[in-house]
This record gives C-alpha cells, structure tokens and sequence, in this order.
C-alpha cells in the first residue's frame, strides 16, 4: 500500500458496519484526497439484519451478502485477516487467504475487526455447532436444516427422525430468540408427511432472555416463541456437544442433528495493540474521539468506548453504525489539523423481527410490537443495507418469493 500522487492512506480492518459506515462519510469529506484499503477474509459484507428472513424462508442467503466492491466503492479490497500491529512503522502484517503475507501501510488505522463465538468454552461446539456471524455461515445453515427436513422418514429409526427434526439453539439473547423463532417457522412449513415431530429448543442460561429488550417487550418475545413452538430451557447451559445431540448442565441429553450456536462472544486480540488496555471482554478501551492510539480509531464490536454518561455502547450493529461514522468524520478532521469531537452519538433503539408483521421495537425509550414495528424494523434495515444495488436485489427477491407463493 503505496502512497499515491500525495494522498493520505487510510487502511481500514474489518469489512463490518464500522468500517463501511468509516469509510463512506470520510469519502464524503475528503474525497479524492484519501486511499483506502480495506482487510477481509471474505468478498462480501454479511448483513445481520436478514438474518432471521433467511432462515424463516422469507429470503434466500443471498440477500445477506453486500459486496465489498459495492458497499466501499473504491477501497482496495486485501483478502485476508490482519495478523499484527507496527505501531512505530504504521505498518499491519496482513496473511493473505491464499496462505500469502503482505505488509501494508497506513497513515490512518480503523481497527474494526469485530467479535468471534466464544465456542472453545464448550466441548464440542467448534466442530458441530453452526455459527451465523461470518459470511456464508447462515446458508450453511440453511443448507442442514432442508437436509434433515428433507431426509426419507421410513428409512431412519424413531430415534433418527427425532435428532433430524430437532434444532437446539444455545444463547438466550435477541440473536437466539430471533434465530429459533425463524427456525421454527422455516420448519413449520414442512409440517407433512411426519414433520410434526420438528421441534425447536432455546437454551438459555438465564431466564431473562432477551434480555436486550425492555421487560415489557421481553413478554411480547416469549409470546411470539409460544405461538412459533419453541421450547425454552432455563436455566441451562450446554456444556457438550456431540454429532447426535448435546448434553445440559442438568445432565439431561437433547438428541439433535443440529446445534446452533448464539453464545457470548470475544474480541479478536491483534498483536502489537495488545498492550492497549481493555474491558472484562477483551475489548479495546477508547477515548472519547473513539481513538486507542495516535492515528489509530477503534469502534464496534472490537471496542469499549465510553459514554458521557460514564456507561459503554451498547455492542450492536446501529451503535457501530453510528461510530463509524464519527471516525469518518473525526479522521477527516485529523487530516485536515482541525479539533476531534468527542462521541455523542445515541442510538434510536433496538429491534427484532418474527416473520412477516411481527416484530418488537424499542426507540426513543417507548416500546412498540407487531406491524408498526415490523415496518419500521424492515425501513430501517433497507435503508441501512450498504449497497443501492444490493437493497434493489433484495426487493426483487421479495417479490419473485411472493408471486411464487
């Protein structure tokens, strides 16, 4: 990563909310003047907020999917994961998918490198647990759950059919309620021929799932998981999984094909920022510029950053929207000798969707459920898909789903 005809070079890490939202309001102020570089493994942006229509059938796994190319126009795109920080020489050790390295510079850092499954603290759950935050991983998914649904009933045992037309989902927080509802109902659709044995079970670790959500829509979600058929187990925690079913704390054995895996989650350490300090999560701990070090900014799920109200973001995607746009900002800021601004952004709220007109919404501290929450949850999430030409995609795929309904 040269620099090109005096511009500044501006290397973002990690292809999430962060970094599309950095790098599009610092494009908006600076322009031309900038060369960015982006870091990912993968060649698409995974979208979170489809992801319960994708496993309900609403959509297909490709409406997930933003094209980096599409949804940063103009960054060079480096296919691969960042591997080390050279503070000193403004320099990050970057290992290529295709088992290369490279070394690239940067005159500007976004370390937006997000979050992984914390599946190592469970036996057996980071080789037969399916994961939904990269790229990719809900069409595998996808993938399982028409499989077993459409595996031939007389040839399997009772005890077969009973693992195949089973999910258990570990992780009582908005992403596990939302993931078995939209299971359930993916699951409910094949209810012939002996599929009413599918069955949908939510573990959780507290009783107060959802816990995301204010109390009173907390209610309204355990509602919604009554009249979808999901099974709630709490207080459990999964503490194996097996090919065949998982084991609770309880001792108690839930015979399964499939284990879906909506556990707490960790910061990936970077070396060479590692001595930065950080939270109880291993989150990088931020100034109120959002910053971690000279020329450095850190944001999303990677980061803990203070509020004036002496409390941290929340960690979900509209606050890292929110933050990426006021690196964007503060950078070109930076870049042009002016004073930073502290963080004041505020999020509106947070929602979750449970098929087509329900949904839960909290914004601006008042609480809405079913169709007004449902449209708003579905304008919010068009309007903040990073690609034009991808929201127009999707709109197709809508209406090409419905006309063969």
């Amino acid at each position: 990563m040269t620099r090109t005809h005096g511009r500044h070079r501006v290397l973002l890490l990690g292809a999430g909310y962060l970094s599309i939202w950095a790098h599009r309001a610092l494009k908006r102020k600076l322009g031309r003047e900038v060369d960015f570089t982006v870091v990912a493994p993968a060649d698409a942006h995974a979208f979170h907020g489809w992801t319960g229509e994708v496993l309900s059938g609403e959509l297909p796994p490709q409406a997930q999917l933003s094209p980096i190319a599409e949804a940063m126009p103009g960054a060079r795109h480096v296919r691969g994961l960042a591997q080390r920080v050279d503070r000193d020489a403004q320099t990050v050790e970057v290992s290529l998918t295709d088992g290369a390295t490279e070394t690239l510079h940067y005159d500007y850092l976004v370390v937006g490198t997000g979050q992984y499954e914390n599946v190592d603290s469970v036996e057996g759950m980071q080789e037969h647990a399916f994961r939904l935050r990269a790229a990719g991983r809900t069409e595998a998914l996808v993938t399982q759950l028409d499989r077993c649904l459409a595996e031939p009933l007389e040839s399997s045992s009772p005890e077969q059919r009973k693992a195949l037309l089973s999910v258990v989902v570990a992780g009582g927080g908005l992403a596990g309620v939302e993931t078995s509802v939209a299971i359930a109902q993916r699951m409910s659709r094949a209810a012939a021929g002996g599929h009413e044995l599918a069955k949908v079970v939510l573990v959780s670790a507290t009783e107060h799932i959802a816990r995301e959500l204010p109390p009173k829509l907390r209610a309204h979600v355990r509602k919604e998981m009554r009249a979808n058929g999901v099974a709630l187990i709490a207080p459990a925690r999964v503490v194996s999984v097996a090919p065949d079913g998982v084991k609770l704390d309880d001792g108690r054995w839930l015979p399964t094909a499939t284990v879906v895996a909506a556990v707490g989650h960790r910061p990936r350490p970077l070396p060479g920022l590692d001595d930065l300090p950080v939270d109880s999560r291993g989150a990088l701990r931020t100034d109120r510029l959002l910053q971690i070090a000279p020329n450095i900014w850190c944001g999303g799920d990677a980061a803990s950053i203070p509020l004036a109200s002496g409390q941290t973001c929340p960690v979900d995607a509209a606050w890292a929207i929110g933050q990426g746009s006021w690196i964007g900002r503060n950078i070109a800021r930076a870049v042009q000798g002016r004073t930073q601004r502290e963080f004041t952004w505020k999020s509106v709220g947070v929602t979750a969707g449970f098929g087509r007109g329900h949904a839960v919404l909290e914004a601006w501290g008042m609480s809405f459920h079913g169709r007004p929450a449902w449209l708003s949850r579905a304008l919010f999430f068009g309007y903040y898909l990073p690609s034009r030409p991808q929201l127009r995609r999707v709109l197709r795929m809508l209406r090409n789903r419905r006309g063969a309904g």
